[in-house]
């Protein structure tokens, strides 16, 4: 269907687009919901486990939490998801500068947003061995959440134009990070990841992006490795990424198609995503 059917808020939207919008909406919800279940019905048994084990249970834990709702979305698809195709390689300097300011710029949000609330920053992790740590926190998410939120959310938003989809699964992928500093941190991340999956025609670069800040996280949580890796990682890259791209400036295209606000049209889409909301709010403030 062409995005030429219909003008925003003139005429009703396409059902196909209302079937795709509560889809993914409904798949954040199951993401969710798994994951609280299943840390509710874990979280006795790691009890009197050791590092390593309660770890591994953990691990399992995540994988099936991510693949309930990729199971759902999966189930009856309203459209094309984003594949792992080769990327345009031309455009991954820009894209990976443009994914580094908009998660350094999410990180400085944050920091100031806990600051006003209140919180203070960081999470206490178990003391397992580190390989494991990487494996749950940065490989696993890298991999599962771009597949979902970038790959099939974005890909069933995407025949509404490519600001609808990039939007669209970044409220959710924000939405399901917990408190709302994490939330608005994760907001910038998930447009950027969003971009690089639109102008890339990949899935590939955003999980390399994806696995490099969740692993730049997780050595500033732990303080694992030679002293020299983070500080590389962290400006290192961006440099050689800065040079490369300054060689042979390359640019994204812009966007096109419906703007975001096309989804809150949607009442599958808004339900879902009032009630991650709340559920925000209620990490935020309790």
């Amino acid at each position: 269907m062409k995005r030429t059917l219909f003008k925003q808020g003139a005429e009703p939207l396409p059902p196909e687009l209302q079937r795709a919008a509560a889809l993914c909406g409904l798949a954040a919800l199951v993401y969710l919901a798994a994951d609280s279940a299943l840390s509710g019905l874990l979280g006795p048994s790691v009890d009197g486990l050791s590092p390593s084990a309660g770890e591994l249970v953990a691990l399992g834990k995540n994988l099936l939490a991510l693949a309930a709702p990729l199971l759902v979305a999966l189930a009856s698809p309203p459209g094309a998801p984003v594949r792992l195709r080769r990327p345009r390689w031309r455009l991954l300097p820009a894209l990976f500068l443009l994914f580094w300011v908009l998660t350094m710029a999410g990180n400085l949000a944050s920091t100031v947003l806990r600051a006003v609330l209140g919180e203070a920053a960081g999470v206490q992790l178990a003391e397992a061995p580190a390989g494991l740590l990487w494996l749950r926190l940065a490989l696993v998410p890298a991999v599962g959440e771009e597949l979902l939120f970038r790959g099939l959310m974005q890909g069933y938003l995407r025949p509404w134009g490519g600001r609808a989809a990039v939007w669209g699964q970044a409220v959710l992928f924000a939405l399901l990070h917990g408190e709302a500093p994490t939330c608005l941190s994760a907001l910038l991340s998930g447009l950027a990841l969003g971009l690089c999956a639109e102008t890339s025609g990949s899935l590939w670069p955003g999980m390399a992006f994806h696995l490099y800040n969740n692993t730049l996280a997780l050595l500033g949580q732990t303080g694992a490795g030679p002293a020299w890796v983070q500080p590389l990682l962290l400006f290192g890259l961006p440099a050689a990424a800065l040079v490369v791209w300054a060689m042979k400036p390359k640019f994204p295209p812009r966007l096109q198609g419906c703007g975001a606000g096309v989804l809150a049209r949607c009442p599958g889409y808004g339900l879902a995503a009032a009630l991650l909301a709340v559920q925000m709010l209620h990490a935020t403030f309790t």
